[in-house]
């Protein structure tokens, strides 16, 4: 079983009353539960395990009596400290005395270990980090330790795959090719991505607990299992109690805020019973209500429809809690004939233009122009020191047409705005 980001001693954001479920303390003991029930041979976590030193005492505690559970029930530790607790987890160790767990790759030095059962070995490869900031590739080093060809090995290692000029370990996919290493499990991106197939597989398992909206999507832990001849099998099990997401909500032909309120609740409600289907132990769906379609006056609706939202809470017949956490409205107004309005020398004229290019995938000389100072904010945005964890997520300023679905979605709101300052002079 592969664990990511835990960070013992944080709690999701975003969710009234401060609910224990909120806590990554009822995640790590559901890891260990699960662990236990399905007989799992080993434990591998990647790093960031506590969130950080002045946590020690809040996540110390739940730490060792889930490795001493472990212990019982046979199951093995294997771990590398990330960013986030370089110095504390080796401390909480220290004092634990579990014989089942090892900290691999201490003082960033690569290590290598052996697991063995029914005659079959599994070695793992680790790499922990010397201290908060490491701006060199940590694969550089990895010649200081030799795999065995003969059997199938698990690399763990905390690092931004994006490399570039990270702080936090920058290495590139390539550099997991040709290793002798069967699987890489890597800490440090909260969100599950696999980044190769195979040859060797690499893959993020994610952070088990879903901390803030903005880490929507299921969170859970990843099961492993490796054959004798290096093959391996990989499934996401989503053990997160709380789960953000954003609400996509079409107010076309609504007749009012009560109407559009009703519409809001009755899509929460099944996304939520779906949600449960796939994810049985679902506790908490936070949403962000996004209202979409068309209606004649967009921001007056949403106005009074979205007024006290972030109070409303309802238990779902699956037993989950639904909280909504922010509203928006990216409702278009209804303007009438577009293609007649894109006749006019006129500001809504050049608007409607505008709106008729990109919705066919055409870009004119004032779109263009747009897009481009677009693309140089999010560019900056991007690049900026802040941003730096979540580079890995943000690959392309323009990927999958983030700029034009911004600007069609903003000359919209323009549009229906003039055409509103127009009907209201007129009488």
């Amino acid at each position: 079983m592969v664990v990511g980001d835990l960070h013992l001693g944080k709690r999701s954001g975003g969710i009234r009353g401060n609910p224990e479920e909120g806590s990554t303390r009822v995640t790590w003991g559901r890891i260990v539960d699960w662990c236990i029930g399905q007989g799992a041979d080993l434990l591998f976590l990647t790093g960031d395990i506590i969130d950080r030193d002045n946590r020690y005492f809040e996540a110390a505690g739940p730490l060792k009596e889930g490795f001493s559970k472990l212990e019982k029930a046979g199951i093995k530790v294997f771990m590398v400290s990330g960013n986030h607790d370089f110095d504390v987890l080796p401390q909480v160790l220290q004092g634990a005395g579990n014989g089942n767990v090892r900290l691999l790759g201490k003082e960033g030095k690569w290590e290598l270990a052996h697991f063995e059962k029914r005659g079959q070995v599994i070695q793992i490869a680790g790499w922990s980090f010397p201290r908060q900031y490491v701006y060199e590739n940590p694969m550089i080093s990895f010649s200081e330790i030799s795999p065995d060809p003969n059997f199938p090995c698990i690399g763990l290692l905390h690092c931004d795959a994006a490399g570039g000029d990270s702080k936090y370990g920058p290495v590139s996919v390539d550099d997991f090719i040709g290793r002798q290493v069967s699987v890489w499990a890597l800490g440090h991106i909260h969100k599950a991505q696999v980044l190769n197939e195979s040859g060797p597989l690499v893959f993020y398992p994610g952070s088990p607990h879903a901390l803030s909206a903005k880490e929507n999507g299921a969170h859970g832990v990843v099961l492993m299992t490796v054959e004798a001849d290096g093959r391996t099998a990989y499934e996401h099990v989503p053990l997160s109690p709380v789960r953000f997401e954003e609400l996509r909500v079409d107010i076309t032909g609504s007749s009012g805020e009560d109407d559009v309120r009703a519409r809001i609740i009755r899509a929460a409600g099944d996304d939520a019973g779906k949600r449960a289907g796939e994810h049985p132990d679902l506790l908490w769906m936070v949403y962000d209500v996004i209202l979409e379609g068309e209606h004649r006056s967009p921001r007056e609706i949403a106005g009074r429809a979205g007024t006290g939202i972030e109070d409303y809470r309802h238990e779902s017949p699956e037993g989950i809690s639904i909280l909504f956490r922010t509203l928006e409205t990216r409702v278009r107004p209804v303007i009438g004939d577009l293609n007649k309005l894109a006749e006019e020398a006129s500001p809504a004229g050049k608007l409607a233009e505008t709106i008729i290019a990109l919705r066919e995938g055409r870009m004119t000389p004032f779109a263009g122009t747009l897009l481009e100072e677009w693309n140089k904010i999010n560019k900056t945005l991007v690049d900026s020191a802040v941003y730096v964890p979540v580079r890995q997520e943000v690959m392309n300023p323009d990927a999958g047409g983030d700029g034009r679905e911004y600007i069609l979605r903003e000359c919209h709101r323009l549009l229906g705005e003039l055409m509103e300052q127009t009907s209201a002079s007129t009488k």
